[in-house]
């Protein structure tokens, strides 16, 4: 049998450790050779690789399959955190909210062991890092990705400058279509999360949805609408004219007055439906709960790798 390198070889044994019940001790085990012997008994079981000079493949050169000792299901050191995640790389893919608890159920009813719940909880951490990559590994790959994204999606704009930094802040504009649906429109990584960059953002925004006339045709709504419609109940932000605007500010004056004064500072043509332009776009939505859930939705993605976390 050949593998990609002694680490695979013994990776596979330990599968075989687990599936039968036995303990192997690994006598020779570095990068040019491994030599597994049964720790028990007469040390029968043994298995021998090297690396092969013609193909450049790891193989077994010599083995004796046959023990002499009995089985003992008590694993120690074998049943490791990374050796579980090996085996649970697809399921973390596909439901990444998966619970320790029924990651723990997983590992008992497909090996027939029993772990600890530190251990599920290290596991998590592990199967998505060595297909995501380090930081360093994503960030070499980003201009190729740029291209991908080009290709795959005719008419994307990508625009990459590339700075060391500790951390990045995702940036996000989400639409909202005809069926009250969700969908990014288009996301950057930046080093902080600033006045400057989100003007960057958006004047970019604008230009790539052809928003030539000072924002013609485009409504916005940012995190600043949360506060108000708090303060407002939902009411004066949904008047719909003038009048009907005005009777409610006063019902407010009433209850706080301070209220209605903090409003009239911002721009009521920036939150309430009466001074809307309709005759160029116009929006009945008033707060920022679609966006809250997509934000909802990437938590964890936030902490990924440059190209994990825009995949």
């Amino acid at each position: 049998m050949r593998f990609e390198s002694p680490k695979q070889l013994k990776h596979m044994l330990y599968n075989y450790d687990v599936a039968n019940g036995y303990h192997l001790c690994f006598v020779k085990n570095d990068s040019r050779r491994l030599l597994a012997k049964c720790c028990d008994g007469k040390y029968i079981f043994r298995v021998w690789g090297s690396w092969m000079s013609d193909d450049k493949s790891f193989q077994i050169k010599s083995l004796i399959s046959n023990h002499n000792c009995s089985k003992n299901f008590k694993f120690g050191s074998i049943v490791t955190y990374r050796w579980i995640g090996t085996h649970f790389t697809q399921q973390f893919f596909n439901n990444q909210k998966m619970s320790v608890r029924l990651l723990r159920e997983d590992v008992k009813t497909t090996f027939g062991i029993v772990v600890s719940m530190s251990q599920c909880r290290r596991v998590k951490k592990y199967p998505l890092s060595p297909a995501e990559g380090t930081v360093a590994e994503n960030y070499a790959r980003i201009w190729s990705y740029g291209e991908e994204i080009k290709r795959s999606n005719p008419g994307s704009t990508v625009k990459i400058y590339v700075d060391a930094m500790a951390d990045g802040e995702l940036l996000c504009a989400v639409g909202r279509g005809a069926n009250n649906g969700i969908f990014p429109i288009a996301w950057a990584v930046v080093c902080v999360e600033s006045k400057e960059n989100w003007k960057w953002f958006i004047e970019n925004l604008l230009e790539d949805l052809q928003c030539w006339n000072e924002g013609s045709g485009l409504v916005l709504i940012s995190d600043q609408h949360k506060g108000l419609v708090e303060a407002v109940k939902e009411k004066a932000s949904k008047a719909t004219t003038e009048a009907h605007f005005n009777i409610v500010m006063k019902d407010i004056e009433k209850l706080n007055p301070e209220v209605v004064n903090h409003l009239m500072d911002r721009d009521p043509k920036t939150w309430s439906l009466a001074f809307f332009r309709f005759h160029n776009s116009s929006s009945e939505s008033v707060e920022n709960g679609f966006s809250e859930s997509f934000n909802s939705v990437i938590l964890d993605v936030r902490k990924k790798p440059i190209i994990s976390v825009t995949l």
